[in-house]
């Protein structure tokens, strides 16, 4: 009986120490529910440095890509709420859940926002050799072409696919949907001629556009980008009420530790506004946000409200 005493003992000294450990003491999951190369990547890569500056501990990026963000999520959502598995995500997995009627995860139920990392808008885009030069030329060349046009995004429920609806609901033109599994799979198809156009997530085409290779022909924010100013915006180019912004946030599983919560909020926030990150941030077409807890959960809630009841006005929830 002695022995199995200090058995127990020594398991319940073990499970102590473990408990007190402070966070973070291993390394540290950061999944992306999208492809290499896109937005929630190129953020989440920054961040992880990051962190790993911070906490001193290994941040690694995993890249959980398919069904259009919904196998990253489910990864997410099925993990231990310890603060060792996170995830950066793009503001269209909240577009995704308000496209279904009956949604198979709950996204103000299931995970928790941590913090805002960064906004951007997208980009029309079309191979440069297609005769158009702006939007009404593009407008012209769709009426002339019905049915024949084809669009890319990353499936119903993106921000690019979003972009796209909006556009033919407010020109009339009607195009083809050809969905990938990340924006720059459809950028490789644009390139390539198999598509004819895409809105995509401006970091994801800033390059392209300012070398030459595609063509921009309007960018869905208020404003006029600095990195691309002789892109219009669409109220400039003659339509109205395409206007689009999305934003990448960190986010945990339901359960996480308030205290936790708190520790990797308040350590995103001061990566994200140091100086030299905006920079590098900006340099690949972001605007840096740097939300804590309350006010990114704030957008959060308000965007999954706004997507349920616009999307249901125009008929595209399922």
């Amino acid at each position: 009986m002695p022995a199995f005493f200090a058995f127990l003992l020594c398991i319940l000294f073990s499970s102590a120490a473990y408990a007190a450990e402070p966070y973070p003491s291993r390394p540290i999951r950061l999944l992306v529910a999208y492809p290499p190369g896109g937005i929630a990547d190129l953020s989440a890569r920054l961040v992880a440095e990051g962190l790993h500056a911070r906490f001193n501990q290994s941040v690694i990026v995993e890249n959980k890509p398919g069904a259009n963000g919904v196998i990253g999520v489910r990864e997410l959502v099925k993990s231990d709420p310890d603060g060792y598995t996170l995830m950066i995500a793009p503001s269209a997995f909240l577009i995704d859940y308000a496209t279904q009627a009956n949604p198979s995860l709950d996204v103000m139920r299931d995970v928790v926002p941590i913090a805002g990392v960064a906004e951007y808008p997208t980009a029309m885009v079309v191979n440069k050799k297609m005769p158009v030069n702006s939007v009404q030329e593009f407008i012209a060349y769709g009426r002339e072409h019905p049915e024949k046009l084809t669009f890319g995004s990353t499936g119903v429920g993106s921000l690019d696919w979003l972009a796209a609806e909006l556009f033919m609901k407010q020109t009339g033109v009607s195009m083809v949907h050809v969905p990938y599994k990340g924006g720059p799979l459809a950028l490789n198809d644009l390139l390539g001629g198999s598509i004819d156009v895409i809105i995509e997530v401006f970091p994801v085409v800033m390059e392209q556009i300012r070398s030459g290779a595609i063509k921009g022909l309007a960018v869905t924010s208020s404003y006029r980008l600095p990195s691309i100013p002789d892109v219009p915006t669409f109220d400039e180019a003659g339509v109205p009420n395409v206007h689009l912004t999305g934003w990448v946030g960190a986010y945990g599983p339901a359960g996480l530790p308030e205290d936790i919560r708190e520790k990797l909020s308040n350590a995103i926030v001061e990566i994200v506004n140091e100086p030299s990150m905006r920079d590098r941030f900006r340099a690949i077409g972001f605007e840096p946000t740097g939300q804590g807890v309350k006010a990114f959960s704030e957008l959060h809630d308000s965007e999954v409200k706004r997507w349920v009841a616009f999307l249901t006005e125009m008929g595209l929830r399922k």
